[in-house]
């Protein structure tokens, strides 16, 4: 009888928390000023720069994407903004729920040792920012990258520290967002490595700021030439 090997899954996974790429569905602040055309095809940009820039699974790390979006989204249009990275839709209603579901699934079920999560606001995140942050945790239990506006770019812990509630009744979208959870993750007894604060883009001023350190040759450069910004 044929035998299969098998291997002991990533002990290291990044979580890419992204929307999917909808008209009207994404950055609500930045389509208040720009419209929302425009704000799709920016968005489509920074998605498209994080993905390249953080590159996919290889070693002990699997890098997975986490989607949400409308009912209608199909798995041709899945395949079409993320390529072939593991895939799994958010569950929960906040953004600390999916968070808490993601990090829950990914320590007890899926066994990793260490669990880290992104976003899509900072396209500027390299892999090598990332892997430092997985390297700090075998130094400490979380790890945070503070965002300028309040929030964070990234978080991430060893699975023998996880806890929950560091991500519960948090007021998401609010400037309070970072102290609240770096409170939270010493309540619990904790140590926290923060990383270098970094800027989201979450409105034009943000995008105008970022604008000035852009690789030329992403796709958001690309996308502000073709409006005629520089």
């Amino acid at each position: 009888m044929k035998t299969f090997p098998t291997r002991p899954p990533p002990r290291n996974r990044l979580l890419i928390f992204a929307r999917v790429p909808e008209h009207g569905r994404v950055k609500s602040r930045l389509a208040r000023e720009l419209g929302e055309e425009r704000t799709l095809e920016l968005y489509e940009a920074m998605l498209g720069d994080v993905l390249e820039s953080i590159g996919t699974s290889s070693g002990d790390l699997e890098v997975e994407v986490l989607w949400t979006g409308s009912e209608q989204v199909s798995g041709t249009l899945l395949e079409h903004h993320f390529g072939d990275r593991p895939l799994a839709r958010q569950a929960g209603g906040t953004l600390g729920d999916r968070l808490a579901v993601a990090f829950g699934e990914r320590i007890f079920f899926h066994q990793a040792e260490k669990v880290i999560a992104i976003g899509t606001d900072d396209p500027s995140l390299t892999r090598d920012a990332v892997e430092r942050a997985f390297l700090l945790l075998d130094g400490c239990d979380w790890v945070i990258g503070p965002a300028e506006d309040g929030g964070y770019y990234l978080i991430g812990c060893r699975a023998a520290s996880y806890d929950s509630s560091v991500f519960r009744d948090i007021e998401w979208g609010t400037s309070e967002v970072l102290e609240t959870t770096t409170s939270r993750v010493r309540e619990t007894g904790s140590t926290l490595a923060l990383l270098p604060h970094s800027r989201d883009i979450d409105i034009v001023e943000d995008l105008r700021t970022y604008s000035a350190e852009l690789n030329p040759k992403s796709r958001i450069a690309e996308v502000l030439r073709d409006w005629g910004w520089f």
